[in-house]
């Protein structure tokens, strides 16, 4: 499910509303509709490249990657 719409979200949009989304998609919805592992990814370098408090959400990718590779 590449989503681009997502995907600006995740690069422009305020820090509080990227995190409620993020931390939905990674804990709280179905399987059948949580992120694949190279849409993470892609996230987690937006978040970097963003800096500062995105770091935070850089870090909770890199758990999402490392338990479900």
């Amino acid at each position: 499910m590449m989503n681009s719409a997502l995907d600006d979200m995740m690069e422009h949009e305020a820090y509080a509303d990227v995190q409620e989304t993020l931390l939905f998609l990674l804990e709280e919805c179905s399987l059948d509709e949580a992120p694949s592992i190279d849409e993470v990814v892609k996230w987690q370098a937006v978040f970097r490249q963003r800096g500062g408090k995105f770091q935070k959400l850089a870090h909770l990718c890199e758990q999402f990657i490392q338990e479900n590779q």
